[in-house]
């Protein structure tokens, strides 16, 4: 679409806007009025994510319940390869964007200052994140993937009681 055409579809929107505002905002209320439990819902689970993922965004390894033995044990776990599938989904859980970087840095121990020379050598794309929210979200990753961890191993004790 060329810019005079986006500029005169964005002025017959403007003009449709001003001369049905009364109808356009009646309709408005009249839908949220006949929704009130269905906005409140959404809002009440979008506030709480919102409030897990502050809570947890800048917990330390001890707020999150990980001793420097049990921290020392997922690092050897990490890099032993075992739980590549287990790794991935942790990852994964802590952000998309950020997921590949913190492999990188848990597997091969890179530190995030020397994952941004990579990025300014152009080696690897920009870190979706500061330092600080970056081990953050590195701490975090440790949580869900003890938390993963631990469920495997009661799955593998069940296992062997039914077997």
């Amino acid at each position: 679409m060329t810019e005079e055409a986006i500029q005169a579809r964005r002025a017959y929107q403007r003009e449709y806007r001003r001369k049905n505002r009364e109808r356009i905002n009646s309709q408005k209320r009249n839908w949220q009025s006949r929704n009130r439990g269905r906005i409140r819902k959404y809002n009440d689970r979008y506030w709480q994510r919102i409030a897990e993922e502050n809570s947890n965004f800048r917990a330390s390894y001890e707020e999150l319940g990980i001793d420097d033995t049990r921290l020392k044990e997922l690092q050897e776990i990490v890099r032993s390869g075992e739980y590549d599938d287990l790794l991935e989904s942790a990852a994964v859980k802590v952000g998309r964007d950020v997921s590949e970087y913190i492999l990188m840095s848990v597997r091969e121990g890179i530190s995030y200052d020397a994952m941004k020379i990579m990025w300014e050598l152009k080696d690897i794309e920009r870190i979706p994140y500061s330092r600080t929210s970056f081990y953050a979200k590195r701490r975090l990753f440790f949580y869900y993937l003890d938390c993963e961890l631990r469920d495997c191993s009661h799955m593998g004790q069940n296992n062997k009681k039914k077997g």
